[in-house]
């Protein structure tokens, strides 16, 4: 070594204790040029890079000293400290653990175990559990560092085996859980995951395959043999509980089982752990042990799962409630899983007689045993018997339905164990209970054969004799039975049950009966079935009522589900009227066992008795749940759902009991409630089968009332609809029902009533059709009533001054009058006939609503004394008011109250009426009439403040009836507000209840719109179309003039007037006139009326090419007033001179026309009026021919036209223009060509049409087209080619135009459809779609339907 290199070497381990690192590099690497192999040199090169950061380099230099001849452990504690500094956790660590593994070979342990200790802590910091649980096992017995815990004077001092496999138990165990439960879930979110209990198995599986941890317990527990035997036993039941808790995924499994079992003796004898106990009950399969374990697991551990079960077991004869709610709990619990446990579920399920929930609790018992033989490899065959004989039993105590089962089980028993007694007397009875007595009886004879000395045996043959219907081998047997054991009581009572099953020939059979079911009583009085017997012998032979009830009383409490004696014992209740004492008996037995038909179906009519619909529905469904065949509780349930107005429903429950048994009572159920929910002609074809049906003489009876009541119905429902031809049909029939029936009781003279009201409200259609009206059904059924009067006895005091004051007024039309007097004498009858204060009360509303009637011959009014009579009987009207007052003090009904305040209104007695109405109102409180009829009272007395509130009232309280909406309808027309019109049609949308009053209301004030309109356009001289609107409220209003005509008598003409005016609004010429007709055929119209309705028909009927008639009608209007009289106004006789002289003029009258004109002319004071009357009369000029007249009517309109210039005179103009001089019909051409109307094109096409130049004429359209292309314009197009002989496009275009916008735009309803239908007619189909479309949206336009005829 050279001085040189010996100086540099001082230098650097100066530099390096110097702490100059940079310095001490550079002479470490000169030093390494001069010799490589240096030990000092390359340790002082790896300081001087670790505290320089060449981390790297450092490792590098460290990693050559180690393969250095002179190496000692400086270069790996180097190596330890450069990684360190570094950071680097894991490379620090096998450095550590290099480091310990030279510190060993060199034999320096203290050295070593410090090391590994740094190791354990870098790991425990990091959180690397696994490779810490690693570490530790190397640490471990059999590891490689195990030599390390025995090193003397450490610091620490290393831990001890059993602490360290402690923290090693520990970590894994806190590792496995938050293994499972992060993938669990991480895995769950993923797609197709599956179940959780499916992925939670698989994260398990994987989980504990990677597991260490049964190792670490297993040796604990071995190096825990030689501490305290505490300690000991703590360690062995972790080992225990882990090894429990994943059995499923230890394998070998078997050796696993043993070593679990192992544990688990060694923990019982040790007292310790539930689970050990638990476990080794469900592996001694119910055998000794059971005895032995059972006691322990409750003494110690009796918040254990299996504590329950435990505790059932242990006092098997208890039958009470603790064991009930136990059972319970060990079901639904943590036990659920449990073998045992389930067991004793259907033990104590088979104690307490609840067969059904025993079955169940097997199918769940069987499971458990399947899933712990899956788990532990361990067979459970006694506990299966034990299983299936109590599901056997079960089965074959539930019915014969279930007999097959029972037999199956038994026969499953029998292969499990062939001497099982049990299960060959199970067998038998349950061959017989299959209808195979004969087998079954010879199996009980073999089984009785073997050991006579059997008594259940005995005992089950005596049950398979009385199957199989040999009472006396039954009897025989049974007393055999008693022979062997004579404290048997079952066998007592199956010898009672015998005796009494023998048929009643002999009353010493009931009395051995009686006899045996004593002596079962004495030998065990907690037998139901012998409570039951006593109670039928004392009910039916005894004579003694009261003992039997105490009997059945006596059984139902030891058995609250016995069949026998609860359904006798209710209905001893329900006859005594015990009520409460019913419904708590019943209670309690569906409590106990919800399957009881008997208790729910007596419990449903014991509800409906009371009145508590919705109770009597679900107790009558739960009946059916056990029976859907039980007719008597669908029955029930129909009723029950008629009583809380779910009608559809009970309609749908009364087919099923037409399904179930289509007899006549079913029928009759249909009609009923068929007939409820207002779906009346179904209920007239139930009530027709039902007839045919019926063979007793008193259903005949009761199906034609009620089949009469059904017609009366559907008279509302057709008079509501308009249909009053098909409700006077109704009432005719009705009433000869009621004849040929014979009328006597209440309701059935209610049903005369109702029919005679509705008779009288149709009284206009018997003038039509003759033939509904039968005035001799009417006078027999007078005459019945009449007879049925005297028949009563002397009439009532009040009553007889009632009938007496109304006899004496009274004049109407003679077929009405025989109705209402048929109607009156009804209601007096029902009077009499009343059974109670509130029948009667209603029977004096009725009369008094006909006395009513009878005094104003008013047959509808939506308030009553808003009608328009002819005539008013006072006397009527104070019978009226009595009937009312009679009723009101048996029954204040809001029906009587309003009869009374209307009578009273009628009679000008203001404040009585007011306070009845008021009365009504608080009566009635969800009805809208007393508001109503109040309102209306105000609005007579011109209070239009308090009438419009209490029509607002009448609304909020009651929004569907018409009522209300009608009187503020009334309101607004008194106070000349335009809403009226809205009012009156939104009292029209109420379907089949608006009135005279709201139809003719609406009718006007839609014509006086119309009329307004009309005004402007003459005024603006244009001619628009209708809107949308508008004329959907123009047909309406068609609709309900006609149903007002239809409705009232209009005696006066008017109504018949207003429909003929809006019919010709709408173009229907023909029909108008038809209702001018009527209108004059009223009995009451005026002279001035009729004057104006001549009038009217003249100018109807020209406008429908009635020329020659229009004439006629004008003249018998000139007949009854003069047009120059001074009771008309100017409008009037110009309007009647120009009609006049139009239908002359068609007539071709033409001088008597001119002469019309030329009076009418000094009338005409408006420039419209004058322009109008000298363009009509220019016309009549021109037709008269000659040329002096031609000239003056072309100097007439030249000279209008020089004081009015305006397109109608232009037009005229032009066409007179084209047939004489072509310069002035230039100039007006030239002229028209500047105006925007839309009529031009179409006159220019007319006069190229009359030239002859009909392409000139279509260009013209099409021009209109050009500019407009609406479906009028295409329509305009498709009449011009129909009217030139042509089929063209443009029709079809029309139609497509016509057909997208039916619903959105205003179309000239009949006319442009028959242009398009007529010149389409090979395309059918598109027409009659789009005729359909028409009716679709206006149903109540006649001619709509035309179209589709047309088609």
């Amino acid at each position: 070594m050279s001085v040189i290199y010996k100086a540099k070497l001082k230098a650097a381990k100066t530099a390096v204790s110097e702490k100059n690192y940079d310095y001490a590099y550079d002479l470490c690497h000169d030093l390494l040029e001069l010799d490589a192999t240096s030990y000092p040199v390359h340790i002082l090169l790896g300081v001087s890079c670790q505290h320089m950061s060449k981390w790297s380099e450092g490792a590098s230099v460290y990693e050559k000293a180690k393969l250095l001849p002179k190496a000692n452990t400086l270069a790996w504690q180097g190596v330890c400290a450069l990684y360190e500094a570094s950071g680097d956790h894991a490379k620090h660590t096998e450095a550590l653990r290099e480091l310990c593994d030279r510190l060993i070979a060199e034999g320096n342990l203290q050295k070593a175990w410090e090391c590994m200790q740094k190791v354990l802590v870098l790991l425990e910091g990091a959180g690397d559990v696994r490779r810490l649980v690693r570490a530790l096992e190397e640490l471990a017995p059999n590891g490689p560092y195990n030599a390390l815990l025995d090193v003397n004077g450490a610091d620490p001092q290393p831990p001890t085996i059993v602490d360290l496999l402690n923290r090693m138990y520990r970590l894994e165990s806190d590792l496995d859980s938050r293994l499972i439960e992060s993938e669990v879930n991480k895995r769950r979110t993923r797609l197709g995951a599956g179940p959780i209990s499916r992925v939670r198995t698989e994260v398990r599986s994987e989980v504990y395959a990677e597991s260490g941890l049964l190792t670490t317990l297993a040796q604990l527990v071995e190096h825990s043999m030689s501490g305290p035997v505490d300690q000991l036993l703590e360690n062995e039941e972790l080992y225990f509980e882990c090894l429990f808790d994943r059995i499923l995924f230890v394998e070998p499994r078997n050796e696993a089982v043993a070593q679990l079992v192992n544990l688990a003796e060694d923990l019982v004898s040790n007292d310790k752990c539930s689970r050990a106990f638990e476990l080794l009950i469900e592996m001694d399969d119910v055998g000794d042990r059971v005895a032995e374990l059972v006691p322990k697991l409750v003494e110690l551990f009796p918040d254990s799962v299996l504590a329950p079960a435990a505790r059932a077991w242990m006092r098997s004869d208890a039958v009470d409630a603790d064991v009930v709610n136990g059972d319970a709990d060990v079901a639904n619990g943590d036990a659920r899983e449990s073998p045992f446990a389930q067991l004793q579920v259907v033990k104590s399920m088979e104690r307490m007689g609840r067969d059904r929930a025993c079955v169940d609790a097997a199918a769940r018992a069987r499971n458990a045993q399947h899933e712990f033989s899956e788990k532990y490899g361990a067979q459970l065959p006694r506990s299966r018997l034990q299983v299936d004989l109590a599901s056997a039993g079960s089965y074959l105590r539930i019915g014969p339905e279930h007999a097959g089962d029972a037999e199956e089980l038994f026969r499953v028993c029998l292969e499990a164990d062939a001497k099982c007694t049990e299960a060959a007397l199970g067998l038998g009875l349950a061959t017989c209970a299959l209808g195979n007595n004969e087998e079954g009886c010879q199996i009980l004879q073999q089984l009785v054969d073997s050991d006579p000395l059997n008594h259940r045996a005995w005992g089950g043959l005596a049950n398979a004799q009385l199957a199989a219907d040999n009472t006396s081998g039954a009897i025989h047997a049974y007393k055999q039975a008693i022979a062997v054991d004579p404290v048997c009581a079952e066998h007592h009572a199956g010898l009672a049950d015998a005796y009494w099953r023998l048929g009643g020939e002999w009353r010493s059979d009931k009395q051995y009966a009686y006899a045996s079911w004593l002596a079962a009583a004495r030998v065990d009085a907690t037998l139901p079935r012998v409570f039951s017997g006593l109670g039928q012998w004392y009910q039916q032979h005894g004579n003694d009522p009261e003992r039997a009830k105490r009997c059945f009383a006596k059984a139902m409490s030891l058995d609250c589900t016995n069949a026998v004696a609860g359904p006798l014992l209710a209905d001893i209740y329900a006859r005594e009227g015990l009520d409460d004492e019913c419904e708590q008996l019943l209670l309690s037995a569906t409590d106990a066992l919800f399957s009881q038909p008997w208790a729910w179906q007596r419990l449903g009519f014991l509800y409906l008795r009371q009145h508590t619909n919705d109770r009597a529905v679900h107790a009558f469904q739960n009946a059916l749940s056990s029976d859907r065949s039980n007719r008597v509780c669908w029955e029930g349930l129909c009723e029950a759902y008629l009583g809380i107005g779910r009608i559809h429903t009970a309609v749908k429950v009364a087919r099923k009991v037409k399904e179930l048994d289509a007899c006549v009572s079913a029928h009759w159920l249909c009609a009923q409630t068929t007939m409820h929910a207002r779906m009346l002609d179904v209920a007239l074809g139930h009530f027709d089968d039902a007839i045919e049906c019926a063979e007793d003489g008193v259903w005949t009876r009761v199906l034609s009332v009620g089949r009469a009541e059904c017609l009366t119905m559907c008279a509302e429902k057709w008079y509501h609809d308009g249909l009053f031809g098909r409700a006077a049909e109704a009432c005719s029939n009705a009433l000869s029902a009621m004849l040929e029936c014979g009328a006597r009781s209440f309701l059935e003279w209610g049903v005369v009533y109702v029919s005679c009201v509705w008779m009288a409200r149709v009284h206009s259609q018997f003038t039509k059709h003759p033939e509904l009206f039968d005035s001799n059904v009417l006078e027999a059924l007078m005459g019945c009533a009449q007879s049925q009067v005297v028949e009563q006895g002397p009439m009532p005091g009040y009553l007889k001054q009632v009938v007496d004051k109304a006899q004496s007024e009274g004049e109407c039309e003679p077929k009405v009058r025989l109705v209402l007097e048929l109607a009156a004498v009804a209601a007096q009858l029902r009077v009499m006939l009343a059974e109670s204060s509130v029948l009667a009360a209603q029977s004096w509303t009725d009369l008094g609503s006909v006395y009513y009637t009878y005094s104003t011959e008013t047959a509808s009014s939506p308030l009553l004394f808003q009608s328009q009579s002819l005539y008013s009987s006072t006397k009527l009207l104070d019978a009226a008011a009595d009937c009312a007052t009679a009723a009101m003090q048996l029954d204040p009904t809001a029906r009587a109250a309003n009869l009374q305040g209307t009578v009273a209104a009628v009679s000008k007695n203001s404040a009585l009426s007011q306070h009845a109405f008021i009365v009504a109102t608080r009566r009635a409180v969800l009805s809208g009439m007393p508001w109503a009829n109040l309102g209306s009272l105000f609005l007579v007395h011109g209070d239009i403040e308090l009438a419009n509130k209490a029509f607002a009232r009448a609304q909020m309280t009651e929004p569907d009836f018409y009522g209300g909406w009608m009187g503020q309808a009334l309101v607004a027309e008194c106070m000349d507000a335009t809403e009226c019109v809205d009012l009156y049609e939104a009292c029209l949308a109420h379907e089949g209840v608006a009135t005279d009053v709201a139809d003719f209301g609406y009718a006007y004030h839609v014509w006086q719109s119309l009329a307004v309109l009309d005004a402007e356009r003459a005024l603006s001289h244009t001619e628009r179309a209708l809107s949308h609107t508008e004329q959907n409220r123009l047909l309406l209003a068609v609709y309900a003039a006609r149903r007002y005509v239809s409705r009232s008598s209009d005696v006066h003409g008017a109504g018949h007037y207003l429909l003929g005016m809006l019919l010709e609004h709408n173009g229907e010429y023909e029909s108008a006139a038809l209702a001018y007709e009527q209108a004059l055929d009223m009995p009451h119209v005026s002279d001035e009326h009729k004057w104006t309705m001549w009038s009217a028909l003249g100018r109807a009927q020209c406008s429908s090419d009635q020329y020659a008639e229009a004439v006629a009608s004008y003249t018998r209007a000139a007949e009854i007033m003069d047009a120059d009289s001074d009771q008309l106004t100017p409008g009037q006789k110009l309007g009647y001179l120009v009609g006049y002289s139009l239908a002359l003029f068609f007539a071709n009258q033409l001088e008597a026309s001119l002469h019309m004109f030329e009076r009418a002319e000094p009338h005409a004071t408006s420039n419209s009026s004058k322009l109008a009357t000298s363009t009509l009369l220019s016309q009549v000029l021109w037709a008269l021919g000659t040329t002096e007249h031609k000239q003056l009517a072309c100097q007439h309109l030249i000279d209008a036209l020089l004081s009015h210039t305006s397109i109608p005179s232009l037009c005229v103009l032009f066409a007179m223009g084209v047939l004489s001089d072509a310069n002035v019909a230039d100039a007006a051409y030239s002229e028209l060509q500047g105006q925007s109307d839309p009529r031009v094109s179409r006159l220019e096409s007319y006069v190229c049409a009359l030239r002859g130049d009909v392409m000139g004429g279509r260009r013209a359209l099409a021009r209109a087209v050009y500019k407009s292309p609406d479906a009028r314009a295409w329509l305009q197009m498709a009449d011009f080619d129909a009217l030139c002989g042509r089929e063209s496009l443009a029709a079809r275009a029309a139609l497509e135009v016509v057909g997208r916008n039916a619903w959105t735009m205003q179309m000239d309803g009949r006319a442009q459809l028959e242009v398009v239908v007529g010149a389409l007619s090979h395309l059918a189909r598109d027409c009659k779609s789009a005729g359909k479309k028409t009716v679709m949206y206006q149903p109540w336009v006649d001619h709509n339907w035309s179209h589709i005829e047309r088609s």
